[in-house]
């Protein structure tokens, strides 16, 4: 048998290792899940997409890297249900993952409801969704549960439904009131009520 030099000299002489070799060809065409990093953000939900290129390479058969190509137009996962969500969409540079559907999911993602694949393709990267938040740094921003208490980190206001906490810890009421920097006009003993406070 001539050497076929795009083959492993094993797999060409042993039944085993042929295919091993086979099978592990027709399987590098799946894919399944891999780490990416943003290269773009587009949109807005529902219709919330990234732009995002796989980190770890494919090698050639003499070890040498296989550059990756962009991923384009992958939906954002967002942590939702009903009409409430946690808002927290990605930012060119974060490192995330992406899980690649079984089958197409051209027609889903244009129907949002049950549909049949939109092709005969399978595990292809042009069906993948992207989940955020793998390697990235110490963020400057959150929510942490503590297991004894919430603490909340923000270097700008914090906004809930008009009442304002301040980046330097003051409280500012919806009417524009700081509430630790504030007088009471009009006091007098007895069963008197304070006035309004001011601005």
């Amino acid at each position: 048998m001539a050497e076929n030099l795009f083959t492993p000299t094993s797999a060409q002489v042993n039944e085993p290792e042929s295919l091993k070799f086979t099978f592990e060809r027709l399987l590098s065409e799946a894919f399944f899940i891999e780490l990416v990093k943003v290269q773009a953000v587009r949109g807005a939900a529902p219709n919330l997409v990234v732009d995002a290129i796989p980190l770890v390479t494919r090698t050639d058969q003499s070890g040498a890297m296989i550059q990756n190509s962009t991923i384009f137009n992958i939906p954002v996962f967002r942590l939702q249900r009903g009409s409430s969500a946690i808002i927290m969409n990605p930012v060119v540079g974060d490192i995330g993952m992406i899980a690649i559907c079984d089958r197409d999911t051209t027609l889903v993602r244009a129907n949002r409801k049950e549909s049949v694949p939109g092709s005969g393709r399978k595990h292809s990267k042009s069906d993948a969704l992207y989940l955020g938040g793998f390697l990235n740094a110490q963020p400057t921003e959150y929510v942490e549960f503590t297991g004894s208490g919430i603490n909340i980190k923000s270097p700008g206001t914090v906004n809930i439904n008009g009442l304002k906490i301040l980046p330097d810890g003051r409280l500012q009421l919806a009417d524009g009131s700081i509430v630790d920097a504030h007088t009471h006009g009009g006091v007098s003993p007895g069963g008197s009520n304070t006035a309004p406070l001011e601005p």
